[in-house]
């Protein structure tokens, strides 16, 4: 009887791991479709959910749920249980996304990318009409329509929305709103497309020439500057540092405010706030650079 038994056990165990290996095909999944999955890993942005499809799916932070989520942490963890919905496909990387809000799914529109050639040469300081599509806590996505028929959706970052500080994208725009945007930039290669509705300065074209960070390529990382911050984000704060003579702004991402966890950029920093950084990387192409207050590892 103990041998049936041990046989027993031995065939279900085989039954469990031929289950576990018979993955759902990409092309089986359907946008709309419900799935019950286990959180793999959580981010500040958002979590990856395995549904048993042959790669995980992502659970972005404006997708969990229909309020705003302060802190995902609060909110998943990992091995957590969860019932979520295919809310689009990305065919050309085969990937897709999640959500746990029934309904709230990206839509067919989003299966091909569209042509953004028409939008490349247009001049910054020129307004066009645009429509919200939706909102995120980064900022709204505004489809965007030519005289000549062409559309497609850009990224208003919370940052553009309007000057001075957006506490919360919702606040301020709404999925159907018509609003007026500037095109700032368009990148053929990765098919994004940035906007703003905030007036340009310099003559308009003042956000299209990356600021020059060579002064700052030479300064060690386990060197100490000063800086003040300039305006808070969501995901870290930019702060102002000058180098020869010029100066410049840099991300500290919230990562990188402290060390241990930080629940809320405000409750660690303020707009004028003077502060220690050191320079971690220098990206002189795209006119960025990293910062962090943090000591060196």
């Amino acid at each position: 009887q103990e041998e049936a038994a041990t046989e027993l056990r031995e065939e279900m165990m085989r039954l469990m791991q031929d289950m576990k290996y018979k993955r759902i095909p990409y092309d089986k999944l359907e946008v709309g479709q419900k799935y019950h999955g286990t959180v793999k890993s959580v981010l500040d942005f958002g979590a990856f959910v395995d549904i048993g499809a042959e790669s995980d799916g992502l659970l972005h932070i404006s997708r969990i749920s229909q309020e705003r989520i302060e802190n995902i942490y609060d909110v998943l963890s990992e091995g957590q249980q969860v019932d979520v919905w295919i809310a689009g496909k990305r065919e050309d990387e085969g990937k897709y996304g999640l959500t746990m809000v029934e309904g709230l799914t990206d839509g067919p529109a989003r299966r091909a990318p569209a042509d953004l050639t028409p939008f490349a040469d247009l001049p910054s300081d020129e307004w066009f009409t645009g429509v919200v599509a939706r909102t995120a806590p980064f900022g709204a996505f505004v489809t965007v329509t030519l005289e000549d028929g062409a559309t497609a959706d850009g990224l208003v970052h919370v940052s553009k929305i309007k000057d001075g500080f957006v506490d919360n994208v919702d606040d301020e725009l709404s999925a159907g709103q018509e609003v007026k945007v500037r095109i700032e930039s368009v990148d053929l290669d990765s098919n994004r497309m940035s906007l703003s509705m905030r007036e340009g300065f310099g003559g308009g074209g003042g956000f299209r020439e990356p600021v020059d960070l060579t002064p700052f390529e030479s300064i060690s990382s386990d060197t100490w500057v000063n800086g003040k911050v300039a305006r808070l984000a969501p995901f870290g704060a930019f702060v102002t540092v000058t180098a020869e003579g010029k100066s410049a702004d840099g991300l500290v991402h919230i990562t990188q405010i402290r060390d241990g966890f930080v629940e809320s950029v405000e409750d660690e920093l303020s707009v004028g706030q003077e502060v220690e950084v050191r320079i971690e990387s220098v990206d002189v192409d795209s006119g960025k650079m990293s910062l962090s207050m943090k000591q060196p590892e």
